[in-house]
């Protein structure tokens, strides 16, 4: 008799999981950069002599820009392989 507590699994496709972060880091980049969110993050001070809204959005802007190369370089390597 099969084992009814058992759930069913989806088959597992190669770069499933890179394909759903690739899809969100757009999404994750405009959330970011909404200006409800930046104004919860920047202040009237200064961070190494520059406005800290020009810190907030150009380190977002970077580490959307390493992000998309990493899943990049990943989605070379998902291609290559298969």
């Amino acid at each position: 008799m099969a084992d009814r507590t058992k759930r069913p699994t989806l088959p597992s496709r190669p770069g499933r999981r890179f394909r759903d972060a690739a899809t969100l880091l757009p999404v994750v980049g405009v959330a970011l950069l909404m200006t409800p969110v930046m104004t919860v993050f920047t202040r009237a001070e200064s961070l190494f002599g520059l406005p800290t809204p020009f810190v907030y959005v150009f380190s977002v802007w970077a580490g959307l820009i390493l992000l998309a190369l990493f899943l990049a370089r990943r989605a070379l390597r998902i291609n290559i392989s298969k």
